[in-house]
Protein backbone atom coordinates (compact mmCIF):
# COMPACT_ATOMS: atom_id res chain seq x y z
CA UNK A 1 0.00 0.00 0.00
CA UNK A 2 1.09 3.51 -0.76
CA UNK A 3 1.66 6.27 1.74
CA UNK A 4 -1.68 7.66 2.98
CA UNK A 5 -0.22 11.16 2.85
CA UNK A 6 -0.89 11.07 -0.90
CA UNK A 7 -4.27 12.63 -0.04
CA UNK A 8 -2.83 15.99 -1.09
CA UNK A 9 -2.36 14.74 -4.66
CA UNK A 10 -5.98 13.75 -5.31
CA UNK A 11 -7.77 14.92 -8.43
CA UNK A 12 -10.19 17.81 -7.78
CA UNK A 13 -13.44 15.76 -7.95
CA UNK A 14 -12.08 13.06 -5.62
CA UNK A 15 -10.63 15.59 -3.18
CA UNK A 16 -13.88 17.59 -3.29
CA UNK A 17 -16.00 14.58 -2.33
CA UNK A 18 -13.51 13.65 0.40
CA UNK A 19 -13.71 17.18 1.85
CA UNK A 20 -17.52 17.09 1.69
CA UNK A 21 -17.61 13.67 3.43
CA UNK A 22 -15.36 14.97 6.21
CA UNK A 23 -17.69 17.95 6.77
CA UNK A 24 -20.72 15.77 7.59
CA UNK A 25 -21.94 15.04 11.14
CA UNK A 26 -20.80 11.68 12.45
CA UNK A 27 -21.99 8.73 14.49
CA UNK A 28 -19.48 6.27 15.92
CA UNK A 29 -16.71 8.17 14.11
CA UNK A 30 -18.09 8.03 10.55
CA UNK A 31 -20.34 10.39 8.60
CA UNK A 32 -24.08 9.77 8.72
CA UNK A 33 -25.66 8.79 5.44
CA UNK A 34 -28.80 10.65 6.58
CA UNK A 35 -26.74 13.88 6.49
CA UNK A 36 -25.88 13.39 2.82
CA UNK A 37 -27.36 16.35 0.94
CA UNK A 38 -26.63 16.54 -2.81
CA UNK A 39 -27.53 20.24 -2.80
CA UNK A 40 -24.49 20.89 -0.57
CA UNK A 41 -22.10 18.99 -2.86
CA UNK A 42 -20.42 21.38 -5.32
CA UNK A 43 -22.24 20.87 -8.63
CA UNK A 44 -19.02 20.21 -10.55
CA UNK A 45 -18.40 17.10 -8.45
CA UNK A 46 -21.90 15.59 -8.65
CA UNK A 47 -21.32 13.86 -12.01
CA UNK A 48 -18.34 12.00 -10.47
CA UNK A 49 -20.08 10.46 -7.46
CA UNK A 50 -21.53 7.06 -6.74
CA UNK A 51 -23.39 5.67 -3.76
CA UNK A 52 -23.38 1.97 -2.93
CA UNK A 53 -25.68 0.36 -0.35
CA UNK A 54 -24.13 -2.56 1.51
CA UNK A 55 -25.98 -5.73 2.46
CA UNK A 56 -24.76 -8.37 4.87
CA UNK A 57 -25.18 -12.17 5.26
CA UNK A 58 -24.17 -12.64 2.50
CA UNK A 59 -22.22 -9.50 1.72
CA UNK A 60 -23.42 -7.64 -1.38
CA UNK A 61 -23.21 -4.13 -2.78
CA UNK A 62 -26.08 -2.43 -4.61
CA UNK A 63 -25.38 0.70 -6.66
CA UNK A 64 -27.98 3.29 -5.63
CA UNK A 65 -26.59 6.19 -7.64
CA UNK A 66 -24.01 6.71 -10.36
CA UNK A 67 -23.15 10.16 -11.67
CA UNK A 68 -23.37 11.07 -15.34
CA UNK A 69 -19.59 11.41 -15.70
CA UNK A 70 -19.29 7.74 -14.79
CA UNK A 71 -22.01 6.81 -17.26
CA UNK A 72 -20.19 8.50 -20.12
CA UNK A 73 -16.61 7.65 -19.07
CA UNK A 74 -17.27 3.98 -18.45
CA UNK A 75 -20.00 3.53 -21.04
CA UNK A 76 -22.01 1.52 -18.55
CA UNK A 77 -24.89 2.26 -16.23
CA UNK A 78 -24.73 0.58 -12.84
CA UNK A 79 -27.52 2.43 -11.00
CA UNK A 80 -29.97 -0.09 -9.51
CA UNK A 81 -27.60 -3.01 -10.15
CA UNK A 82 -25.53 -5.21 -7.87
CA UNK A 83 -21.75 -5.31 -8.04
CA UNK A 84 -21.35 -8.84 -9.39
CA UNK A 85 -19.95 -10.73 -12.37
CA UNK A 86 -22.70 -9.49 -14.67
CA UNK A 87 -21.75 -5.85 -14.05
CA UNK A 88 -18.03 -5.91 -13.21
CA UNK A 89 -16.84 -9.19 -14.72
CA UNK A 90 -13.98 -11.02 -13.04
CA UNK A 91 -13.15 -7.91 -11.01
CA UNK A 92 -16.38 -8.05 -9.00
CA UNK A 93 -14.86 -10.21 -6.26
CA UNK A 94 -11.97 -7.76 -5.77
CA UNK A 95 -14.31 -4.78 -5.66
CA UNK A 96 -16.64 -6.50 -3.18
CA UNK A 97 -13.72 -7.54 -0.97
CA UNK A 98 -12.49 -3.92 -0.90
CA UNK A 99 -15.96 -2.66 0.08
CA UNK A 100 -16.27 -5.33 2.75
CA UNK A 101 -12.85 -4.46 4.19
CA UNK A 102 -13.70 -0.74 4.22
CA UNK A 103 -16.94 -1.51 6.07
CA UNK A 104 -15.37 -3.92 8.56
CA UNK A 105 -12.38 -1.67 9.31
CA UNK A 106 -14.50 1.50 9.06
CA UNK A 107 -11.87 3.04 6.82
CA UNK A 108 -11.86 5.24 3.75
CA UNK A 109 -9.46 4.54 0.92
CA UNK A 110 -8.37 5.89 -2.42
CA UNK A 111 -7.29 3.69 -5.30
CA UNK A 112 -5.88 3.91 -8.77
CA UNK A 113 -7.60 1.47 -11.06
CA UNK A 114 -7.07 0.50 -14.66
CA UNK A 115 -10.22 -0.31 -16.56
CA UNK A 116 -9.92 -2.28 -19.78
CA UNK A 117 -12.57 -2.64 -22.42
CA UNK A 118 -13.24 -5.62 -24.64
CA UNK A 119 -11.49 -3.65 -27.41
CA UNK A 120 -8.26 -3.58 -25.33
CA UNK A 121 -8.56 0.12 -24.65
CA UNK A 122 -7.85 1.19 -21.11
CA UNK A 123 -8.23 4.15 -18.83
CA UNK A 124 -6.61 4.87 -15.48
CA UNK A 125 -8.95 6.28 -12.87
CA UNK A 126 -8.68 7.49 -9.33
CA UNK A 127 -11.47 6.35 -7.03
CA UNK A 128 -12.31 7.22 -3.45
CA UNK A 129 -14.43 4.99 -1.21
CA UNK A 130 -15.92 6.59 1.88
CA UNK A 131 -17.93 4.53 4.38
CA UNK A 132 -21.10 6.04 5.77
CA UNK A 133 -23.24 4.86 8.67
CA UNK A 134 -26.90 4.60 9.49
CA UNK A 135 -28.36 6.34 12.56
CA UNK A 136 -27.06 3.61 14.93
CA UNK A 137 -23.49 3.67 13.58
CA UNK A 138 -23.52 0.60 11.31
CA UNK A 139 -21.68 0.94 7.98
CA UNK A 140 -24.40 0.60 5.36
CA UNK A 141 -23.15 2.77 2.50
CA UNK A 142 -20.04 3.67 0.54
CA UNK A 143 -19.98 7.16 -0.97
CA UNK A 144 -17.41 7.52 -3.69
CA UNK A 145 -16.13 9.47 -6.63
CA UNK A 146 -14.21 8.58 -9.76
CA UNK A 147 -11.98 10.75 -11.90
CA UNK A 148 -10.06 9.86 -15.05
CA UNK A 149 -6.30 10.20 -14.78
CA UNK A 150 -5.37 9.05 -18.29
CA UNK A 151 -6.32 6.72 -21.09
CA UNK A 152 -8.93 6.31 -23.80
CA UNK A 153 -10.49 9.50 -25.10
CA UNK A 154 -13.44 10.55 -22.94
CA UNK A 155 -15.50 11.12 -26.10
CA UNK A 156 -15.14 7.47 -27.12
CA UNK A 157 -18.75 6.39 -26.75
CA UNK A 158 -17.79 2.81 -27.60
CA UNK A 159 -15.72 2.37 -24.42
CA UNK A 160 -17.27 -0.35 -22.26
CA UNK A 161 -15.23 -1.19 -19.18
CA UNK A 162 -15.10 -4.92 -18.52
CA UNK A 163 -12.06 -5.55 -16.35
CA UNK A 164 -11.00 -3.55 -13.31
CA UNK A 165 -7.46 -3.92 -12.01
CA UNK A 166 -6.64 -2.12 -8.77
CA UNK A 167 -3.10 -0.81 -9.25
CA UNK A 168 -2.68 0.90 -5.87
CA UNK A 169 -4.78 1.49 -2.78
CA UNK A 170 -4.16 3.72 0.23
CA UNK A 171 -6.12 4.06 3.44
CA UNK A 172 -6.83 7.73 4.06
CA UNK A 173 -8.93 7.85 7.20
Amino acid sequence: MENPNNILKLTPPVKGIYDYWRSLPTCEGLPLKSALDPVRIPSGFLPHIFLVQLEYNPFAAFVRLQGTYLNYSLGQYFTDKYVDESTFGDSAAIILASYEEAAAKRMAYVSQEEIQSSKYQSILIEAIHLPMVDDVGDVKFILGALSRISGADSTDLEFRGRHWDIKARSQIA
